[in-house]
């Protein structure tokens, strides 16, 4: 692909590629109200598509390159490629980095600052979708979504999302739209939550679909590599060691059962859900008939299978290689299929990922870097934080949830609530692995790790005191997660984005973004008026881009 230098005005350059922007484009509310339907400008995209890949590390498309030679492939050969995109947030995890990029806000504003957290005035942890009226929602959001600003413009407009996790569907579909689903690792089948209607009102394609039971074609087979192992060491590809048994191909997909229930749940640790997921959204996009008028349609599709392999094996491993190398193929035949139903020249594309995921720490450090996993001594850490506390303060229980401060208990002792922080802070700081234990009201956004802790924090859904960690550490023992995300770390932040437009022009594009320009920059190429939108980091259009 041709280098593109960043240019003062990216919006032209978009709008260019787009076959011209969208002239006198109709505002849209930040509300989410519905309005008069609008007359949809000339060049406006009848559909488009948000794809979002869990744990797809920035690195990971130029490092395969020589081996993506569908969908994937598709889209770094025809599209706007930003190589240096980084979510601009510490608490990288699947919740915060969705709601980022169907938003176009920081966690501080969207309100998902996490996959869960501590409800103060419940006095217990909430998960970020969780609703005690539809079991699951998008009510935590507190911001408008590129779907809800779609809406708002044209009422008309269907706006859906679906994905294997339920937080990622969720949050890319936002308030108002008209339908998201996700994998139930129970029945195998695709579900959703009577926020988005009662049973008798969802569709039944739904139900038809789930009833053919296409995963069910994997019962019995085992997960063999699309690459054969010994083709993979140019990439740097070696199998899990874990101590007395190498850990590799083949893959039973299932338990020690005959049951299917350990088959469905067990499968969705596997790249065979994205493929799944991809036929979902095919028979989505012809039941519910997207980009078949001028009035444009968004359907946001989040992978989840490297995620959950990249958990379990780490980044280096042949299974995370041949995941990547499925959703490749995936990806393409849902290009495939949107070209030929609606034409890729009314399709607007945008691809990206939730966060990017660490070596595995036990790796690094035997190839002499630094890094290491929480054990025994953070576990004795904490026990002689309770220790000093009881001992300087009473038995009252001060800590609601870890560095989260009981504040009406400590004010009722009348005790200082800046004393509690101190000791906290005087024994974890001596802690191995960690660099720092700072109060959240002490972060100081001149520095570049407090700032991205900054933009994660809110006060009424956040911890008091934050920790932040050495590089390449885990607070998880290896048997549960071999590697992982969550840290403010270039390895976890940095995230591919690339915008595929309707003429399908590949550029690469060197200069710095970050993933909250990815909803304004498709609201402004579908007309939406962005400038004064609430939630918006102070988004100008798509000219931020040029001034990252």
């Amino acid at each position: 692909m041709k280098k593109l230098a960043l240019l003062p005005a990216l919006a032209a350059l978009l709008f260019a590629l787009a076959c011209g922007a969208p002239a006198d484009a109709p505002e849209a509310a930040a509300t989410g109200e519905e309005t008069a339907v609008a007359a949809v400008p000339d060049g406006t995209p009848r559909l488009v598509l948000i794809i979002v890949v869990d744990q797809m590390r920035g690195d990971y498309l130029e490092r395969f390159d020589a081996l993506l030679n569908h969908g994937l492939g598709r889209l770094l050969r025809e599209g706007v490629v930003f190589t240096d995109t980084h979510h601009f947030h510490a608490n990288t995890e699947t919740a915060p980095g969705h709601a980022t990029l169907s938003t176009g806000a920081f966690p501080k504003n969207n309100g998902i600052v996490s996959n869960s957290w501590f409800d103060r005035e419940r006095g217990e942890d909430v998960y970020c979708c969780a609703d005690p009226d539809h079991g699951l929602s998008p009510r935590n959001l507190l911001v408008p979504a590129l779907g809800d600003l779609l809406k708002a413009a044209y009422p008309e407009a269907k706006v859906y999302a679906a994905s294997a996790k339920d937080r990622a569907a969720i949050l890319m579909g936002g308030h108002h739209a008209d339908g998201a689903w996700w994998y139930s690792r129970s029945t195998g089948g695709f579900v959703t939550s009577t926020y988005y209607g009662d049973e008798e009102s969802q569709p039944g394609w739904v139900e038809a679909f789930n009833d053919e039971d296409r995963l069910g074609s994997n019962f019995a087979n085992a997960w063999n590599p699309l690459l054969p192992l010994d083709h993979t060491s140019a990439y740097d590809i070696e199998p899990l060691d874990r101590g007395p048994v190498i850990d590799t191909f083949p893959h039973a997909v299932g338990g020690f059962t005959v049951e299917r229930d350990a088959f469905y749940g067990d499968i969705y640790r596997s790249p065979f859900v994205d493929d799944y997921l991809e036929a979902f959204a095919e028979v989505l996009i012809e039941a519910e008939d997207l980009g078949a008028d001028e009035v444009p349609d968004l359907l946001a599709v989040s992978f989840s299978a490297l995620d959950t392999v990249g958990h379990g094996y780490g980044p280096n491993a042949p299974e995370t290689l041949d995941t990547i190398l499925r959703l490749d193929r995936s990806i393409g035949k849902l290009l495939d299929f949107v070209d030929e139903r609606i034409g890729m020249e009314n399709v607007v594309v945008a691809f990206s990922g939730d966060h990017g995921v660490g070596e595995v720490p036990e790796l690094v450090v035997r190839d002499g870097g630094d890094g290491g996993r929480f054990g025994t001594e953070q576990t004795l850490c904490l026990q002689r934080l309770q220790t000093r506390i009881e001992k300087r303060f009473g038995d009252a229980k001060l800590l609601t949830s870890t560095f989260y401060l009981d504040r009406e208990a400590i004010s009722a002792a009348g005790i200082d609530k800046a004393a509690v922080e101190d000791e906290i802070i005087d024994v974890m700081s001596a802690c191995p692995l960690i660099v720092e234990v700072v109060r959240a009201a002490d972060l100081d956004p001149a520095k570049p790790l407090h700032e991205l802790y900054l933009n994660s924090h809110r006060d009424d859904r956040g911890p008091d005191l934050i920790a932040i960690p050495e590089p390449n550490v885990l607070p998880v023992p290896i048997s549960v997660i071999v590697a992982s995300h969550g840290s403010p770390y270039h390895y976890d932040t940095h995230v591919p984005l690339i915008f595929r437009l309707p003429g399908g022009a590949g550029r690469v594009v060197e200069e710095r973004a970050n993933t909250v320009d990815m909803a304004p920059t498709l609201a402004a190429i579908l007309g939406l008026e962005v400038d004064s939108v609430a939630g918006f980091e102070g988004f100008d259009g798509v000219d931020r881009l040029a001034d990252s």
